[in-house]
């Protein structure tokens, strides 16, 4: 069952857990969402990555976080960091806010599917077709 970003201010995300964006940072607001994936890029000087799965950017990184993104001794997204820098790394590719810099992609309905609450689903179009 997905979370809103906003409900966990103290918790871990790790590899396979999907970060929903309400807005998707490339096409602007109200574009309908996009999905991001948890990684670890396994660079000990750096902290977890998130890529891009859905869309038409899908398979490409967005962003690898620095190391005090971590949990102390853990390969893991603090939410709580998140939260902090959250206008920081999360911003539309097209959009500026009013001083002329990349507008921030709105937190608010961010969505956290952790990985061991998910599956993957196969659309099976037979049913709709007509007989």
């Amino acid at each position: 069952m997905p979370r809103l970003l906003t409900d966990m201010p103290d918790e871990s995300l790790w590899a396979g857990d999907i970060i929903r964006l309400a807005h998707n940072y490339d096409l602007g607001p109200n574009s309908g969402p996009v999905d991001l994936l948890v990684y670890d890029p396994r660079d000990d000087e750096t902290g977890m990555g998130v890529m891009v799965v859905s869309g038409y950017k899908s398979g490409l990184t967005l962003s690898v976080f620095p190391k005090a993104s971590c949990g102390k001794g853990q390969r893991s997204l603090e939410t709580s960091w998140l939260l902090r820098h959250w206008n920081d790394w999360f911003c539309y590719t097209y959009v500026n806010d009013h001083h002329g810099r990349p507008a921030p992609v709105p937190i608010e309905g961010t969505q956290i599917i952790q990985w061991d609450e998910r599956e993957i689903v196969i659309k099976d179009n037979a049913d709709s077709r007509p007989a």
